[in-house]
């Protein structure tokens, strides 16, 4: 509905794509269930309570009590008004009814080409009231982001977009297919973009001509494509309240791209590419097979409305901002931000137009969705989904809407608790935060423990194979694993190859592997768990691409690249088949046929299988976690006795021959490990 063809197109358009000038409309939608009431209930459901706990109603809930909106702007002047940013008659919204509500809109004359910003004056009713009845607001559909740096504002281009369509993959993989890479595009880029817009510089800049110390000369998309990973999740690219850094977790424009990832400070800059930019990198990563997806933040916006921090536009575009029927409790709350309210079909409404936005305009091919615990209501007896509003409606819309079955979505959950909303939802993924936790504690204690080989089992509290979790070592949340493996003795990622077992881990068990970036060439941040309000967690980091040339960094990209590409050419290996299966934590030794966690000596072995090609692959992984080398017996069922194949050195596979389905005292060094391999 908000973003639908024709005059249903919400925001700030051009009415034509002529190059050389267009008008533009501007719409905003109100709900009334007075007409729809499907739009929200009279009031919230989850009511406000006074000191004594007491539901206290919201007096006027759903109405905004308008007056009148003109829109002001920087355009005024061009189309011959004395000033930009006044309040000009001709400059008035003019209300109409529709079938769900009201709408306001108006069509200007045509302007020349450029980008323009604008918000909306609003007139509320009620003379001489406290408090104040005019305020300046955002367009909530908006799909450029202001500059303005105080007061609320949003931006619309005139003239025709560089480009204009995104060309989809040739043939887009299921979530379990792919390995993905975590990027912040703000980190990402900052070591090396200069003036350049961050969308343009992962694509386009040289880094070898950027920096110093990186050996080949390529872009920065063009280093993550030679890792061999083929999805990239990309940190929120909507937009947020102000220019300043951010991870994009506080959005307050869903239809906008930030206008900090937009922007090219070069001296004559054309502001007018803005859109084109995403646009020209999902291009650009669909050329190299690339998956693109997106971190969808829809359980909350940012913080309220202050002298410096514009609010979420839908929120104070109603005179009692607490009357708006798009914000409110429903599931959990996020403490210090404004909660939206999926009670009310008109926010699960503008939440499912957001993601069919960014699918048709984009072409992404993927939703991960954060903070999920607190927009889906779930029942206390079986952990699944008790309500259909939230997050089981939606992701149930975006799979209808999705072109075709391999659009992935991945829910926060991040532990097994998520697998019932996965099984009983459209979801096909979730966040799995086993792994991670067991490798920080393995890498801060010393000593590896069995809940670690049943984290290695990730799918299998999952109900089907179109299902899969995503696994990591780290990601934008937490401190890198280098940092981790030596913070116990202050060598941090000097002591990178303890983190060697855990890498070998993740891409040889069942999931969906994740890198953060930087994690394949040692980058070491450390991160705080939490910041005690200090403000100090969502800080920058920036990538130290030097790390890329070092030795450090060279030896981890090796193995990572190895890795990734092992993964992707044997299917067995993305496969949920995993022996022994959940493993319980008293098991602290290796069961009779000899598979599982040996806490004394730091060493796990577990059997991978899977069809490839109508043969059947078979793998034997064994991990040592111990600094010591070990000799160990290791299992190589399969066919029989025969020839196997170690293909975890890098410098090629090594064939080895066994007698009686064992392979006895073998030696497998510290911090490493061995991916032996057979086909029947």
């Amino acid at each position: 509905m908000y973003m639908s063809a024709g005059d249903r197109h919400f925001g700030a358009w051009r009415l034509s794509d002529d190059q050389d000038s267009s008008g533009i409309r501007f719409s905003i939608f109100f709900p009334d269930r007075a007409r729809d009431p499907s739009q929200y209930a009279a009031q919230p459901v989850e009511p406000p309570r006074d000191g004594q706990g007491n539901a206290v109603p919201i007096a006027g809930y759903g109405d905004p009590q308008i007056e009148s909106i003109h829109v002001v702007g920087d355009f005024q002047k061009a189309l011959g008004q004395p000033a930009n940013w006044a309040v000009h008659p001709k400059n008035a919204l003019k209300r109409a009814d529709a079938p769900s509500g009201a709408i306001w809109s108006l069509d200007t004359r045509p302007l020349p080409p450029g980008f323009y910003e604008y918000r909306y004056h609003v007139k509320f009713q009620g003379a001489g009231a406290s408090p104040p009845i005019e305020r300046e607001v955002a367009d909530p559909c908006a799909r450029y982001g202001g500059t303005d740096p105080v007061l609320p504002s949003s931006g619309v281009v005139v003239g025709k977009s560089a480009v204009q369509a995104v060309t989809p993959l040739a043939a887009r993989k299921p979530l379990r297919d792919l390995v993905i890479y975590e990027l912040n595009i703000d980190d990402f880029t900052a070591d090396f973009r200069g003036a350049s817009a961050p969308l343009d510089a992962i694509h386009r800049l040289d880094l070898g001509q950027q920096l110093i110390g990186i050996p080949t000369f390529e872009t920065a998309l063009e280093h993550v494509e030679k890792l061999g990973v083929n999805a990239i999740l990309f940190l929120p690219w909507t937009a947020w309240s102000d220019d300043g850094y951010s991870w994009g977790y506080t959005p307050n424009s869903y239809f906008s791209v930030e206008h900090r990832y937009t922007q090219d400070l070069a001296p004559g800059a054309a502001q007018t590419a803005q859109l084109s930019r995403l646009r020209d990198l999902v291009n650009a990563c669909h050329a190299k097979g690339i998956h693109v997806i997106m971190d969808g933040v829809f359980n909350h916006v940012g913080p309220d409305q202050t002298a410096r921090q514009a609010g979420f536009a839908y929120r104070w575009l109603y005179r009692n901002p607490d009357a708006s029927p798009y914000c409110g409790q429903f599931g959990g709350t996020f403490p210090g931000l404004v909660d939206l309210d999926y009670h009310n079909g008109c926010t699960q409404q503008l939440i499912g137009d957001v993601c069919r936005y960014w699918m048709d305009e984009f072409g992404i091919d993927g939703i991960r969705y954060d903070n999920t615990t607190n927009f889906c209501i779930r029942s206390s007896s079986d952990g699944s989904p008790s309500s259909q509003e939230g997050l089981p409606r939606l992701v149930a819309d975006v799979a209808t809407h999705a072109k075709g079955p391999s659009f992935s979505q991945t829910i926060e959950h991040l532990d097994v608790s998520a697998a019932p909303v996965v099984n009983a939802t459209a979801a096909t993924s979730y966040w799995s935060n086993s792994l991670y936790s067991a490798c920080f504690d393995a890498l801060r204690n010393g000593r590896v423990k069995p809940d670690l080989l049943r984290a290695l089992d990730a799918n299998t509290w999952l109900a089907s194979p179109d299902k899969v979790a995503t696994t990591y070592l780290s990601n934008h949340d937490h401190s890198h694993a280098t940092w981790k493996c030596g913070a116990s003795d202050e060598r941090g990622s000097i002591a990178w190859y303890r983190t060697q077992p855990y890498a070998i881990a993740l891409f040889t068990s069942p999931g969906t592997p994740m890198l953060q970036n930087g994690q394949e060439f040692g980058e070491d941040h450390w991160i705080p768990e939490d910041d005690a309000n200090t403000g100090r967690r969502v800080r920058g980091r920036p990538l130290r691409w030097g790390y890329d040339g070092d030795p450090i960094g060279r030896a981890l990209a090796d193995i990572y690249r190895h890795l990734v590409a092992l993964r992707l050419e044997y299917p067995a290996l993305r496969s949920d088949n995993f022996y022994p299966p959940k493993w319980e934590t008293w098991q602290t030794r290796m069961n009779p046929q000899g598979y599982g966690l040996d806490t004394e000596r730091q060493v796990a072995i577990y059997h991978r299988w899977g069809q490839a090609g109508g043969r059947t692959q078979y793998f034997i992984v064994a991990l040592n976690f111990s600094d010591a080398d070990q000799w160990i017996d290791i299992p190589l069922p399969g066919t029989g006795d025969g020839a196997w194949k170690d293909l975890l050195p890098l410098e090629g596979p090594v064939n080895v021959e066994i007698q009686g389905n064992w392979l006895r005292n073998w030696k497998v060094p510290s911090n490493w490990g061995c991916v032996f391999f057979q086909q029947s």
